[in-house]
């Protein structure tokens, strides 16, 4: 019983600053949806990525997990494709520094001094791989949801251990693992049949 309490709690304690997903949405006039070569793409900016509650988190050291995704659905429900921008950003009060890691096949690391560089990075979104062609030329609908979850490295190495989870390199493993109903919902962005998309040229 006082292990189930402990774990419970835990629980509640790593979820309570989660943004709520309508707190962050995409403006209509930013989202731009176009096709290069063979892949559908995607330019958009989101808008208040971070939550005040977040960026005090951030300010006073705690490590936090950004998941950005993107799915394209049929109106009978069919998933087309799904596109995931999982990043971790950690913050060293003592040297002034944020450290945004990217966890990718080719994981990369930015660091900076500026927040605002931090949320530029997060929230202007450039050239996103959405799915392959072809599709069928019927409405298509893009969704997208979004987590972003501060926790403490203390917070974060109790739980793994009386949960018995392996990280395996990433933070947003772990995180995701734990408790996939706490994940906000997705939530519809925009309308569109691909023949009415736009076709760039490969620069």
């Amino acid at each position: 019983m006082a292990r189930f309490f402990i774990i419970h709690t835990l629980t509640v304690c790593l979820f309570a600053n989660v943004q709520p997903a309508l707190a962050q949405h995409i403006p209509q006039d930013s989202l731009y949806i176009f096709v290069q070569s063979d892949t559908l793409r995607l330019d958009a900016t989101i808008d208040s990525l971070f939550s005040k509650r977040t960026i005090d988190a951030i300010e006073s050291g705690m490590t936090t997990s950004i998941a950005v995704q993107f799915r394209l659905r049929t109106g009978r429900g069919d998933n087309l494709g799904q596109s995931s921008l999982l990043r971790r950003l950690e913050h060293d009060i003592w040297e002034g520094q944020y450290r945004l890691i990217r966890q990718s096949a080719r994981p990369d690391t930015q660091i900076t001094s500026h927040f605002e560089d931090i949320r530029h990075a997060c929230s202007e979104l450039r050239g996103i791989a959405l799915a392959q062609l072809p599709f069928p030329d019927e409405p298509i609908t893009l969704q997208m949801r979004i987590d972003v979850n501060p926790i403490s490295p203390e917070q974060r190495e109790r739980t793994r251990q009386w949960l018995k989870i392996i990280e395996k390199g990433s933070f947003l493993e772990f995180f995701f693992s734990l408790d996939r109903s706490a994940s906000p919902e997705w939530v519809d962005l925009f309308r569109f049949r691909p023949s009415a998309l736009p076709h760039l040229l490969d620069e």
